[in-house]
């Protein structure tokens, strides 16, 4: 089958399960070599795109490309491990982007997924949902460098190493969260690191369609790639849900899993058209998209 064009995808992970939901809810797992693992959204879009497109895949451990090569999604020669914030990682990297763009005579598109909710910085209970007196502004500084940073710093390198110039379309997919365009109570960390990054996608979508570069933003709802493993996130989404009058508890609550985030990505991608945002989420959860 003759591939469509070459897409990068940063951020793909895998994380060990520690909770399944398992109350009927739309979620698939996999079991690898030593347990039970959930996709994030970079691995969803690995996993829906990789039939059609040639495939360039970013992230922070071996061992997620190696779970990517156990399920046969990728070669581990197309897996690169590097920090998106190290200006001359992202250099070579783009280097091999252009390598390959000259070797497979593909245009190349771009699916983003920053180190969403990854900080040094010591969170209570280790988790994001946290009230405005408990919540740490120090990590504010690497939630939002690892949603808007890093996505600069690529494609900055990539327009210096003429990636874009010849192309009749460029597609740039990021995968952000519905947090992004609406706020609850306990969830401060969470909606700035995202709206940070909404609000530099939609100044993109402007700058950038002049030069046939298409911004798209993917904002997907509960999605149950490790996220609700942690017990105070699960239960302070379960306060939030309830206190708009949806009642679920942990057998019921609504969860997808990050292959239908890949599903949308996969229709951006093929779509003869500009998808500007799309939002997604989960049979029966709440949907509350903001004043």
């Amino acid at each position: 089958m003759n591939k469509k064009a070459l897409v990068v995808v940063t951020g793909a992970k895998f994380t060990k399960a520690k909770r399944l939901f398992t109350g009927g809810q739309q979620v698939k797992y996999f079991e690898l070599e030593n347990g039970t693992y959930k996709m994030n959204a970079g691995s969803g879009s690995v996993y829906a795109l990789h039939d059609e497109y040639e495939l360039l895949v970013h992230g922070y451990k071996q061992e997620d490309g190696e779970r990517l090569t156990e399920l046969g999604l990728l070669s581990p020669d197309r897996y690169h491990v590097f920090n998106l914030l190290d200006k001359e990682a992202v250099r070579t990297f783009v280097q091999e982007i252009a390598r390959l763009k000259s070797e497979l005579g593909l245009p190349v598109h771009i699916v983003h997924y920053g180190a969403a909710s990854e900080t040094k910085v010591e969170l209570p209970y280790g988790s994001l949902r946290h009230s405005i007196w408990e919540a740490p502004g120090g990590a504010l500084r690497d939630l939002v460098s690892n949603n808007c940073e890093t996505l600069l710093n690529l494609m900055q390198e990539m327009k210096r190493q003429s990636i874009f110039k010849d192309q009749s379309v460029t597609k740039v997919v990021a995968i952000s969260a519905v947090a992004a365009v609406r706020s609850l109570a306990k969830l401060s960390l969470d909606c700035v690191q995202k709206g940070a990054g909404h609000s530099l996608l939609r100044t993109m979508a402007l700058e950038l369609t002049p030069e046939n570069i298409y911004v798209t933003e993917i904002m997907p709802g509960s999605t149950d790639g490790g996220y609700y493993d942690n017990d105070n996130t699960l239960e302070v989404s379960l306060e939030h849900s309830k206190n708009i009058g949806y009642e679920y508890d942990y057998s019921t609550k609504p969860v997808f899993t990050a292959e239908q985030i890949g599903d949308a990505v996969q229709y951006v991608m093929n779509a003869r058209c500009n998808v500007r945002e799309l939002i997604l989420i989960p049979y029966g959860q709440y949907p509350h998209l903001g004043a």
